[in-house]
């Protein structure tokens, strides 16, 4: 029986509706960046798609991305496609929210993940959401950390990790946890974390995206206060996402 022909655009869409599943929402942005297109042509795919009912547009913060995610049409059309398009269906996620409260951080995570997935085509990187999924089907930490603050323990999930590609005979590879950095913690707060995940045996580092350099420095003197220099990175924002509406990139 002969495999029933998809056309190439229509498979394009697909994986672009499987990517936004899997990161929950994303921006013309970071479909740009991602993709290798120009911001116009990734803006008019995905506003073609909510013109066909399989995304919805949310225009939340003024002078920011409006921000996309996937509607159960949109769904049923990446799963319907998986085979004939080469890519995973990202499988047992809940349907995404976008807020006004944490929009600017999502948009700041899109265009990090399609970042990183450029920067690193040989490894595996997923977003907070699909961690949650895997650490709840293994019944195991797999990237998250636990976090210990005024006597009580609980679980911290990075915003975004990354699996490096497994080397034939040795043990799997630890993942590395990327966390996007846009507002000002208290200092007992990113203490702790900070501390959880320079103690933590499930990952192999941390890296830290700081939207700002007063955030990167605030980071840089926690990291060296608690001698974590060896697992736990701090790089500006600037250095994965080139440009992005309404975010002060080096500043």
């Amino acid at each position: 029986m002969t495999a029933e022909y998809v056309p190439a655009h229509a498979i394009e869409r697909a994986r672009m509706l499987a990517w936004t599943t899997a990161v929950g929402a994303i921006t013309a942005e970071a479909l740009s960046k991602r993709d290798a297109l120009s911001v116009a042509t990734a803006k008019d795919r995905l506003d073609e798609a909510v013109g066909l009912g399989l995304l919805e547009r949310h225009a939340l913060l003024v002078g920011y991305s409006d921000l996309y995610t996937v509607t159960g049409p949109g769904r049923t059309e990446a799963r319907r496609h998986s085979d004939a398009g080469g890519y995973t269906y990202p499988e047992g996620l809940r349907t995404a929210r976008a807020t006004i409260r944490d929009a600017r951080h999502t948009i700041a995570c899109a265009s990090v993940m399609a970042g990183l997935e450029r920067a690193y085509p040989d490894c595996r990187v997923i977003a907070e959401r699909e961690l949650h999924r895997e650490e709840h089907a293994q019944q195991r930490r797999l990237g998250s950390v636990s976090v210990r603050r005024y006597g009580q323990t609980r679980s911290h999930y990075p915003d975004i990790v990354i699996w490096p590609p497994p080397t034939a005979g040795g043990p799997p590879p630890l993942p590395i946890a990327v966390e996007v950095e846009l507002t000002m913690k208290s200092k007992e707060e990113l203490t702790a974390i900070c501390l959880a995940f320079a103690r933590s045996r499930d990952i192999e580092a941390a890296v830290y995206f700081a939207e700002t350099t007063r955030l990167k420095e605030r980071l840089l003197h926690t990291v060296e206060r608690l001698n974590a220099e060896e697992m736990i990175v701090v790089v500006p924002l600037s250095a994965i996402v080139e440009s992005l509406p309404g975010f002060e990139l080096g500043a």
